[in-house]
């Protein structure tokens, strides 16, 4: 038997700065970078709005914990559980294309709440958010996630809460042994299905979220002496078994402390499910060589892996008639139709694109089938493939085999910048948003953590 879960929480624990190659280092300010944005740019968001509500009716407010872009204080296990779900809100956050996961959603706003409870700096907030990406990924990867998924379970909650509790736990600076129980508390948190995309429910946010407080809860339970189960991750009831019907434990230490599966993480340039991105990409590149005329399109064919097709494109009758921004966030035929009539696809596009007669039509003709293929190169590569025929006879196609965003087609540090601009700048103002981009930009550096909450306008 493989110990993982000792093997891990050693890891976990005892992961520093000083151990952490540079590169790994500058990825991880990216990531700070790209996450805060989106924490910032979701505190507006309906969903938002009525979780802080909600937490203030539990009297979860009135801590000492900030959350980025919001000038209240929370209490530990809300901060985290408000920044996880924002965090997830708009679909733009990190992804990590093999374990099929949104490893910063979970893992950062769960290390930006542990550091404020003792007081750490950004050096030690960098190496506990690299301890979490670390585990987290390793976890999926150990499962393996595909498996997991086809169950219906919703990865970034489940497998996010054990990301979640190695970056506290190196944070409130756990034993490898304390950091084993925590995993054998967060084992009793893991949860979270796919149950929502039937009726587009906020609860894909919640998940999230809910594992990051649930991260933050099984560490400080653990640095108190509270046991959690032993062999978490490889017990006969544990979460390998328990969770997939053919784990590899093996795969979740392979090369630990050696190759950074942190750096196989990807950005979004498109608030929408990762399966939707390659299509979007191909429309793009038609754009560029075609003149298309949306009311000249007779039929668009979309090809993809056979889980994305799953996740983003079937029923069919429902994807092309979404009722809200989360099924939205879901459709293939809703996303490719606003890229198709406007040559972009942003955040601000969903809410007309839902009252649109011109997409609304358009999305009838749009067909996503699974295209062997993508199938093939999936997961390494989240492929998908573009076929537009118009009414006077014309076929246009295009192949995408990588998206935008993933370690081999890396925006450019321009198009991040913008990201970062687009969603900050409304909340934080010019000055704001520059005082943000500068702390992150110098966390190797040993600042506050308090420098990364840039207070919003207004009052």
């Amino acid at each position: 038997m493989t110990a993982v879960t000792q093997t891990l929480a050693r890891f976990a624990a005892e992961l520093r700065f000083d151990d952490l190659p540079t590169e790994v280092v500058q990825r991880t300010q990216l990531l700070v970078m790209d996450l805060s944005g989106i924490i910032i740019r979701s505190q507006t968001l309906d969903s938002t709005l009525v979780l802080k509500e909600t937490l203030r009716d539990l009297g979860l407010n009135g801590g000492h914990i900030q959350v980025q872009g919001s000038r209240e204080r929370w209490l530990p296990q809300a901060a985290a559980l408000l920044a996880g779900a924002a965090a997830h809100s708009l679909d733009f956050d990190d992804t990590h294309a093999p374990a099929q996961l949104h490893p910063g959603a979970p893992v950062i706003p769960a290390a930006l709440a542990a550091a404020q409870m003792v007081g750490a700096g950004t050096r030690e907030l960098i190496a506990a958010i690299v301890a979490g990406y670390e585990v987290m990924i390793r976890v999926a990867l150990g499962l393996p996630v595909l498996k997991h998924g086809e169950r219906g379970y919703h990865p970034s909650a489940t497998v996010g809460v054990f990301g979640a509790t190695a970056a506290a736990g190196n944070l409130l600076g756990l034993s490898p042994v304390q950091m084993e129980h925590a995993f054998g508390t967060a084992l009793s948190e893991s949860a979270g299905t796919g149950q929502f995309v039937v009726n587009g429910a906020w609860t894909k946010r919640f998940h999230v979220g809910n594992a990051a407080a649930g991260g933050v809860l099984a560490a400080a339970l653990a640095r108190r002496g509270y046991t959690g189960a032993t062999q978490a991750f490889e017990g006969k009831e544990g979460f390998f078994h328990v969770y997939s019907p053919e784990p590899q434990p093996e795969k979740a230490v392979q090369g630990l402390g050696s190759t950074w599966e942190i750096l196989r993480a990807g950005l979004k340039p498109y608030p929408c499910c990762r399966g939707i991105h390659a299509p979007l990409d191909a429309v793009m590149a038609l754009h560029e060589r075609h003149d298309i005329d949306i009311h000249r399109i007779q039929s668009v064919r979309v090809g993809l892996a056979r889980r994305s097709v799953y996740v983003v494109g079937i029923p069919q009758e429902r994807r092309r008639d979404p009722k809200n921004v989360v099924d939205c966030q879901f459709s293939t035929h809703l996303c490719l139709s606003i890229a198709l009539k406007h040559r972009r696809m942003g955040w601000d596009d969903y809410e007309p694109a839902l009252a649109d007669p011109d997409i609304r039509s358009l999305m009838q003709r749009i067909d996503v089938y699974e295209d062997a293929e993508c199938e093939a190169n999936f997961p390494t590569a989240f492929s998908g493939v573009v076929e537009i025929r118009t009414t006077d006879g014309q076929t246009w196609r295009e192949f995408i085999y990588q998206p935008r965003g993933e370690p081999e087609t890396m925006l450019t540090a321009a198009e991040l910048r913008a990201k970062f601009s687009l969603l900050v700048r409304d909340t934080l103002g010019e000055s704001g948003e520059s005082a943000l981009f500068d702390a992150i930009q110098a966390m190797a550096q040993g600042k506050p953590v308090g420098s990364l909450f840039v207070q919003p306008l207004g009052h």
